[in-house]
């Protein structure tokens, strides 16, 4: 039951990440960060317009690749995920994974669009120093079902450009719960990052033939 709830919560994220509906702030200018978050979630939602809704996922996860991946730290975010394989990892190996990792989070991006729905969205006020390099942006998530969700979104400044690299949903990590799913794999298959590889390119593949079928 927690794990479906879980997942439920990070669908949330992910569709929040891509569908502001509202955004309200009170008595403060939105700071860089939420500014990316903000125009990012605007730029999709005009690109793609109803292409997910009208079951058109393969357009939607070329706009959601062209939009999203230059505000995702991707290198980061597989690193964290990978844990403490990564080091382990051959650099042939972290490619691959980084590569299997995105798809299967731009596939997730692009299917959660198709359930989109209205929500209110409020900012929390952030402080941030003027060098500050890290960042983490908070939103509380008024539903029409349900109470109130906290989420934030972990972020960093490179070279000037803010990026994502994690989302938090009522306390719990985004990386954090792939990296447990993806470090017992990994266990399971006697230490073998290529069959963590594997797996999430096979679960691609059947995705993409799904929705690349004829209805």
């Amino acid at each position: 039951m927690k794990s479906i709830q879980r997942n439920r919560l990070w669908l949330l994220g992910l569709l929040l990440t891509i569908c502001y509906a509202h955004t309200g702030f009170a008595d403060q200018e939105l700071q860089a960060p939420q500014v990316v978050i903000e125009n990012t979630a605007k730029e999709l939602k005009l690109r793609i317009g109803n292409l997910a809704q009208k079951g058109n996922i393969p357009d939607t996860m070329r706009i959601v690749d062209d939009v999203l991946t230059p505000h995702v730290d991707q290198h980061r975010v597989a690193a964290l995920a990978l844990g403490k394989y990564w080091k382990k990892a051959t650099p042939d190996e972290r490619a691959a994974f980084e590569q299997e990792y995105k798809n299967t989070m731009i596939r997730l991006y692009s299917s959660a669009y198709a359930s989109y729905r209205e929500w209110s969205i409020i900012h929390q006020p952030l402080k941030l120093k003027p060098d500050a390099k890290k960042a983490i942006v908070k939103i509380k998530v008024d539903r029409s079902e349900g109470q109130p969700v906290d989420m934030s979104y972990r972020m960093i400044n490179k070279a000037g450009d803010w990026k994502v690299y994690d989302i938090i949903i009522e306390g719990i990590s985004l990386v954090s719960n792939y990296r447990s799913q993806f470090t017992e794999i990994i266990d399971q298959n006697k230490g073998s990052i290529k069959a963590l590889i594997d797996h999430l390119a096979e679960k691609n593949r059947e995705a993409l033939k799904r929705i690349n079928s004829p209805a």
